[in-house]
């Protein structure tokens, strides 16, 4: 005999269960970015061991030199002074800041569109073949780590709020090839190279709409020829501009 109100009660028993699964697996969700927030010290900075837009801190470490030696030196946006060539060679998700090559005090303005993570390193190094570091990754590696073990401040503020640990965010890459254009950054001919990267990097999530100021600051001790002033600094303040979507 079809019992109609017996069924109705065990489906409707099922669905309450199903539900049940479904506000769990919700709350679940929901909580996980809390929790992570709450061991996180710096929010909004994702964690160095994230595979953030899918690629690691280092990827993403080897994918900023390929973008900063790619750019010819006349509008490359390591040597911008104002901020005028912010937005060269910009692509993709995630936006790339430049620090300063033995300058302190540079003052740039960005306009970044809303939406885009932010990527830039605090203190960094490349070691490559075409640069007379060495012949393979082993030496391109010794090269980088003889730089950043005299790394002695970093520092990095956003909106005027220090971020904390500063020193948990030193990562390195695997081998990875650049290309050089005509008229580049160090001063050699044209060409490409293979290369290993390391140093402090930042990924930001992306930051809201309107204004904002990142603080870029790093110093290592010892690490050029004493006619230079041995110690290297690199010093930026990015009044930046997020532009809202216009639908």
């Amino acid at each position: 005999m079809f019992n109609g109100v017996e069924l109705f009660k065990k489906l409707s028993f099922g669905k309450k269960i199903r539900l049940s699964i479904i506000a769990l697996i919700v709350g679940i969700m929901v909580l996980a970015p809390l929790v992570a927030a709450a061991g996180n010290p710096n929010p909004g900075v994702l964690p160095l061991n994230s595979n953030a837009y899918g690629k690691t801190y280092g990827e993403w470490s080897a994918e900023w030199w390929r973008w900063s030696l790619s750019i010819p030196k006349p509008i490359n946006p390591v040597l911008d002074e104002t901020g005028e060539f912010c937005a060269k060679g910009q692509s993709g998700k995630v936006w790339f800041l430049a620090g300063t090559v033995g300058k302190t005090e540079v003052k740039r303005q960005c306009e970044i569109p809303a939406g885009k993570a932010i990527f830039f390193p605090i203190f960094n190094v490349e070691g490559s073949k075409i640069e007379g570091m060495g012949e393979n990754e082993a030496d391109f590696r010794n090269y980088n780590n003889d730089i950043m073990i005299h790394v002695t401040e970093i520092k990095v503020s956003i909106d005027g709020k220090p971020l904390q640990n500063l020193k948990d965010y030193r990562t390195d890459s695997g081998l990875f090839e650049f290309t050089l254009p005509v008229d580049n950054v160090l001063g050699l001919s044209a060409g490409s190279s293979p290369a290993v990267s390391d140093g402090y990097w930042i990924m930001l999530a992306p930051l809201s709409a309107g204004k904002h100021t990142i603080y870029i600051y790093g110093k290592a001790k010892d690490v050029l020829p004493p006619e230079y002033g041995s110690d290297f600094e690199t010093e930026v303040t990015y009044d930046i501009n997020v532009k809202p979507k216009r639908w």
